[in-house]
């Protein structure tokens, strides 16, 4: 799989760039703040239809890219990809709201997108789709120094960091996230106007409003779960063997922390990959388990969620654990610890969507090869060349790009916003 070319059109810094690109891939040096992450950024939002630096579309524009025709700011990314020999498309285009606001969640930049909403329109060869019928048709792994923030950083990041995977995997689950969202605003909507009139939460009233939203809670929550479940139990795996070869003074565990507590049974399958669902589909099977034991532990915790007014259980609170040496990294690891550890996950990521598709995702390496001594650097690029990944490796010190195992990559230049070939 590889990225054929690239155009932009009013993102963020970009006024124009059609940039085509080599099935190997690109060497790209300049300085800081020349738009080298941008341009990654624009890949993995082609990706995932979400940009991995915000989380609003409306950041995204030009401010100034429609001031002259008159119309309100936008923005579009185009990519043509190359798929199993298969040729095709996908463009996602941002147009801000004219009439600005956005439902209260306002912004608060200070150049004219304040208080700005923004429509995306998704297309796959022309034609428009929903973004869960675009996720994951290029399949892309974004290396930044950032991502340390993995192992230190709040459950939200790694949360995300496990959706944007999953996503890029396997459609239906993008399908049941959106689900589970809408279910669950809708719930904690209805626990929040039972607080406020302070409902007793024992009175049989309750527990019937509630057991509607329970019951469709559970039911997509437990898929989520089961999903997550099974993609840890893969992804520590090949995080283990990765950070082996990074550096084998301690083994690397990841595991799964759901806020539902499960069944010994689902602990068991979560533990060794062994379960069993009717049909022998052990994933179904797990599911099943997690529904009970979801339904079970809601009415544990009902009057708690009825005095705060909000779910206090499910997906939207699970977690990801990262130890070495059975000790927990978030806590006691050294920044050089964490940093290799996140390496490890994410080279285990490149591992897990070249064996699902059966072709290696196109790599983004931003200015990581600072963030490295050497011979980890040596390490991370001889894994990924080994792939037969496309890779886009940027860099602020071109003497970065100018290692053996990248010589085959096109050297360029960022210069004014055009990406301009070196001449060396």
């Amino acid at each position: 799989m590889h990225l054929r070319s690239l155009e932009l059109e009013e993102f963020r810094s970009y006024r124009r760039l059609a940039l085509d690109l080599e099935p190997a891939g690109l060497r790209l040096a300049g300085p800081n703040a020349s738009g080298k992450s941008t341009l990654l950024e624009a890949i993995a939002l082609l990706a995932t239809t979400r940009s991995p630096r915000s989380g609003a579309d409306r950041e995204l524009p030009n401010w100034a890219s429609g001031a002259d025709y008159g119309v309100p700011p936008f923005a579009r990314v185009r990519g043509a990809v190359v798929s199993h020999g298969d040729d095709f498309t996908l463009e996602i285009a941002v147009q801000a709201d004219a009439a600005g606001g956005d439902g209260g969640a306002r912004g608060t930049a200070t150049d004219g997108s304040a208080g700005r909403q923004a429509r995306k329109q998704i297309r796959v060869n022309g034609r428009p789709v929903r973004a869960m019928d675009a996720v994951g048709r290029l399949k892309a792994v974004l290396f930044s120094p950032e991502d340390v923030s993995l192992v230190a950083g709040p459950p939200t990041g790694r949360r995300r960091y496990l959706d944007v995977l999953i996503s890029q995997l396997d459609g239906r689950y993008l399908r049941a996230l959106a689900r589970y969202g809408k279910l669950l605003a809708q719930r904690n909507g209805l626990l929040r106007s039972l607080a406020r009139d302070r409902v007793d939460a024992g009175a049989p009233a309750v527990a019937e409003q509630l057991a509607y939203w329970d019951e469709e809670l559970v039911a997509a929550g437990a898929a989520i779960t089961a999903r997550r479940a099974r993609t840890v139990i893969q992804l520590a795996e090949r995080a283990a063997a990765r950070f082996e070869l990074l550096d084998g003074s301690d083994a690397l565990a990841v595991t799964y922390r759901p806020s539902v507590p499960v069944s010994t049974a689902a602990a068991r399958w979560a533990e060794g990959g062994q379960g069993g669902g009717e049909s022998g589909d052990p994933e179904g099977g797990v599911t099943a388990i997690v529904a009970r034991d979801f339904s079970e532990a809601l009415r544990t915790v009902r009057r708690e969620e009825v005095r705060r007014g909000s779910s206090l259980l499910g997906p939207h609170r699970d977690d990801l654990g990262l130890a070495l040496g059975g000790v927990d990294l978030a806590t006691f690891g050294s920044r050089g610890q964490q940093r290799l550890a996140v390496l490890a996950m994410k080279l285990a990521e490149v591992d897990l969507m070249a064996e699902d598709a059966g072709e290696a995702p196109v790599v983004l390496l931003d200015d990581v090869l600072s963030e490295l001594d050497v011979e980890h650097a040596a390490l991370l690029l001889d894994t990924v060349g080994a792939l037969g990944s496309q890779t886009i490796v940027t860099a602020t010190d071109p003497s970065l790009l100018d290692v053996p195992s990248l010589r085959g990559l096109p050297l360029a230049r960022l210069n004014s916003g055009q990406v301009v070939p070196d001449p060396a």
